[in-house]
């Protein structure tokens, strides 16, 4: 499999994604900061939370509307309104004008603009790639994606208090650029039909009916309370397991006095540097083995290395820690994708990929519990949770596979049984 082979919308979609990535990268997480040093940490928390839960509904009813109206006119759509968002974002962060009302104001806009966008251009991507493309493509996906969040930390931190209009302007270019690549070189890739003997419902009956078809698919949602209890895992670094460390771990290296700061950061680092060089080779050479297989083995390696982050203190076990929590998120998230593409309805696949989106919020809701958590339980109690919850989501991605699995026996049955 080359990137030449792949459908022009995948290639335009992984290219587009990765500077908007990086200029998006160099400007958001850097958000909280700038709203508490205007509006005080604790106003700051609230406003960030009423992003979190608007960018929730509005991904849902994105999902419904692509799969009523198609994909390219909710990315044209989408990407018009990140535009105008941005835009207004330049002028009042611009040395002649500064608002942090109109900033946050046009921030959420942002935001709802990047929520309209993620199923539509998920779903997309399922539309026009075949399951033995996929491995390649959610790899790639994922090395040029790391790789885009790593420039544009390393851009937003040495630019974000200074220059930050100078940011906010890259992104508005970067914005233009793929509005005007998405209208002229993007294909539409579905098209609604509805049966003919089927009335037009309100929009918001359809939308409520189109969500209990999808929470009725039980394999479908067994895959989502794996993905919370995975994903959970992954957004405790930053939160309890940064914490952890810095409170609790200090070693000696040869002369250096390593601070649980600096260990936190090579954690982060390794996990980097692995992610950038070692991706490619290895969905390359996993592609090759039974993809049931390793997502097992992938999930137990990462479960059981966020158990080490839990409890231990050991810097030679932390850094094996860090290899293995690495190896173990490689081998499992482009499978992840690839298998969440093979059980989606396909009239409803951004509908389906919206809901997986806001699994991604539930389990940064979890993330932040667990810090709170962290204060009550002992390092042991907190492993055994983590252990637990990846265990967990091991076990549910088991059996919604073997659903599916049943599920296809099924339908090969029926179609012999019709010849």
């Amino acid at each position: 499999m080359k990137f030449n082979d792949l459908h022009p919308n995948i290639k335009i979609r992984i290219m587009t994604e990765f500077f908007t990535d990086i200029t998006q990268m160099a400007i958001l997480p850097f958000m909280a900061i700038y709203f508490s040093s205007y509006v005080g940490a604790g106003l700051a928390g609230i406003l960030l939370m009423i992003n979190i839960l608007l960018s929730i509904m509005v991904g849902l009813y994105s999902g419904f509307l692509a799969d009523r109206i198609g994909r390219k006119k909710m990315l044209i759509s989408a990407q018009a309104i990140q535009i105008f968002a941005l835009l207004v974002m330049t002028v009042v962060n611009s040395p002649w004008l500064t608002s942090v009302w109109i900033t946050y104001a046009m921030f959420i806009v942002s935001n709802i603009s990047s929520s309209l966008i993620g199923p539509a251009a998920s779903a997309m991507i399922i539309d026009v790639s075949t399951e033995k493309e996929r491995p390649y493509i959610y790899g790639l996906g994922y090395w040029t994606g790391n790789i885009a969040i790593a420039l544009g930390a390393l851009l937003g931190g040495l630019f974000f208090e200074k220059y930050k209009m100078m940011l906010f302007v890259m992104f508005l270019f970067v914005s233009i650029v793929t509005l005007f690549i998405i209208i002229f070189f993007i294909k539409e890739t579905f098209t609604f039909t509805r049966d003919k003997s089927e009335t037009k419902p309100s929009i918001k009956t359809g939308l409520i009916r189109n969500y209990l078809n999808v929470l009725n698919d039980r394999g479908f949602m067994l895959f989502i309370v794996a993905t919370i209890c995975i994903m959970s895992l992954e957004f405790q670094l930053d939160k309890y397991v940064a914490v952890r460390l810095k409170e609790q771990f200090e070693a000696e290296l040869f002369t250096f006095t390593i601070t649980g700061v600096n260990m936190f950061s090579i954690i982060m680092l390794i996990n980097t540097i692995t992610i950038v060089f070692a991706t490619l080779q290895l969905s390359k050479w996993l592609g090759q083995f039974n993809a049931k297989k390793v997502l097992t083995i992938g999930l137990l390696i990462y479960s059981i290395s966020f158990t080490s982050f839990a409890y231990s203190n050991s810097f030679s076990l932390l850094i094996l820690a860090a290899f293995f929590f690495t190896f173990g998120e490689l081998m499992y998230s482009p499978i992840r994708q690839t298998i969440l593409a093979s059980i989606v309805n396909e009239q409803r696949r951004a509908s389906y990929m919206a809901v997986d989106n806001l699994a991604y919020h539930v389990a940064t809701l979890i993330g932040s519990i667990g810090l709170s958590l962290g204060a009550l339980l002992p390092s042991e109690g907190m492993a055994l949770l983590y252990l637990g919850l990846g265990l967990c989501g091991l076990v549910c991605y088991r059996i919604a596979l073997s659903m599916k699995e049943e599920k296809e026996v099924r339908v090969d049955t029926q179609k012999e049984s019709v010849l």
